[in-house]
């Protein structure tokens, strides 16, 4: 209740409630501590709620980073598995052809 100093009989009200209070000094303690508390209050409701936005923020883009990652590496992983099978085939496909540089070097020196 703020006190208006052009409303009748609010003067009567203000003294009866600063004697409630345990004086005028008190009174304004009273106000005073009660502001600040609902203050601190709003404060670290605040304070919470920016701390989980971040914390779900940061496990989110964790989250993301970890999924691109392994993404990343499945795809690398895929891609060094063919060139090993390529690699192998290439290999195998060597080893099963006909030796040309025999018969090559016995065609020149006929000629």
């Amino acid at each position: 209740m703020a006190w208006d100093p052009n409303e009748k009989g609010t003067y009567a009200n203000l003294t009866k409630t600063a004697f409630e209070h345990g004086g005028p000094d008190q009174y304004i303690d009273d106000i005073y501590n009660g502001g600040y508390q609902d203050g601190h209050d709003k404060g670290v409701l605040d304070g919470v709620v920016v701390t989980v936005l971040t914390t779900i923020g940061t496990a989110a883009v964790g989250w993301v980073t970890k999924h691109l990652v392994d993404k990343h590496n499945a795809k690398k992983q895929e891609l060094k598995e063919k060139s090993v099978a390529a690699e192998e085939a290439i290999r195998q496909i060597c080893e099963e052809a006909p030796d040309d540089t025999q018969s090559n070097d016995s065609h020149i020196d006929d000629e």
